[in-house]
């Protein structure tokens, strides 16, 4: 039996006294991380539960794209469009009843003009119904470990109701953000700068302005309704480094500028760094005993790259573990020790270490030149 997160009537009402009280507006959430070691840069408020509107799309991209991987479908699998996928609101790519569309170009409407049709359609399509595609995206949300978050739609529109919005948090939406990153294809459709659905239609510009300003950004989803604000999970490359920043609850200004800040802060306070090369030596030369009085160096093996932020640099140190010496024979691919790069007591890569060469055990007929040719 699987269990999902309900968001309790507290938070939920919280939320909405905050939303509604004038001289208490929702503060802005975000929160700015790297992406690599999920190192939190900055955060605020990075716990408040809010909706996403359309951010939550990321959850039903994740699945498709998970579901792609195992061989569940397949990017020219056909989605027929329902009426009930034609009358979504809002953002659409405005589907027909009756058509039939490659996932693939669906996928592509979600992540390039957010349309809500599309999400529907593909929940239908591949689960079967609305409802069966909201249980896998709640059961998956609960894998992750986003506590805080519950899925009321697929698309993120306001609730009929009034009531049951989805809820979610800036930090949940990093790590579903940290979990995409993992399929390169979303990064395709999210960098992709304009779709049209149909030949004669006119291309609809993305809705991450971020692709344009932000060098390196290439996603990945934006989310409005009047309830939630301007939302947006954004994500950028430089410098071999890449950073994913949530902002929730901004200004439709705002939510842009602000994770640009966000992101352009992060990439000073972090750098990527390779104290140790793969093949170089480390420590000092170790005796080789009962061999002709050599001595091996001890090489990394592997490499050991990290990201650190700038500010520790001088705090990083290297924890070399060998023995003081070593009996021939001895063979160049053994390891003999390990070498680990450590930040205070954080352990934050290691190498195996292994002999620069082989060296022989040492032969009585060896010893006996050498005696012979000692003088006292």
């Amino acid at each position: 039996m699987r269990f999902v997160f309900l968001p309790s009537l507290s938070l939920l009402v919280m939320y909405v006294a905050l939303c509604t009280a004038a001289e208490e507006p929702a503060p802005v959430s975000y929160i700015c991380l790297e992406a690599e070691t999920g190192m939190v840069l900055t955060e605020s408020n990075a716990d408040l539960q809010r909706p996403p509107a359309s951010m939550l799309k990321m959850m039903q991209l994740l699945l498709v794209e998970e579901g792609i991987r195992i061989g569940k479908w397949r990017y020219d699998t056909e989605i027929a469009i329902s009426k009930h996928a034609q009358s979504m609101g809002g953002t659409q790519a405005y589907l027909k009843e009756g058509e039939s569309w490659p996932l693939e170009t669906l996928l592509k409407a979600i992540s390039v003009i957010s349309a809500n049709d599309a999400s529907v359609a593909i929940a239908e399509g591949l689960w079967g119904s609305v409802e069966n595609c909201l249980l896998a995206m709640n059961n998956r949300a609960a894998d992750l470990g986003m506590t805080n978050t519950h899925f009321y739609s697929v698309n993120g529109l306001p609730p009929d109701d009034g009531k049951t919005f989805d809820l979610t948090t800036a930090r949940d939406m990093a790590t579903l953000g940290r979990a995409l990153l993992e399929y390169p294809n979303i990064l395709k459709f999210t960098s992709t700068k304009e779709f049209a659905l149909r030949p004669e239609n006119t291309p609809k510009a993305n809705t991450n302005k971020l692709l344009v300003t932000l060098p390196g950004c290439d996603g990945l989803k934006t989310g409005y309704i009047r309830a939630a604000g301007f939302c947006l999970t954004a994500t950028a490359v430089q410098n071999d480094i890449r950073l994913l920043a949530v902002v929730m609850g901004s200004d439709k200004r705002g939510r842009f500028t602000h994770t640009q800040s966000l992101l352009e802060q992060g990439f000073q306070m972090v750098q990527r760094v390779e104290p140790v090369q793969a093949r170089t030596p480390i420590g000092k030369a170790i005796p080789v005993n009962k061999s002709m009085d050599e001595a091996v160096r001890l090489l990394a093996r592997d490499s050991i790259t990290t990201i650190v932020r700038t500010d520790q640099l001088r705090n990083l140190t290297l924890e070399i573990t060998a023995p003081t010496a070593l009996t021939a024979p001895v063979q160049g691919e053994m390891v003999h020790g390990q070498v680990r790069l450590m930040l205070g007591n954080q352990e934050l890569g290691r190498s195996p270490l292994i002999a620069d060469r082989s060296v022989e055990k040492a032969r009585l007929t060896d010893y006996s030149v050498g005696c012979m040719g000692r003088k006292e």
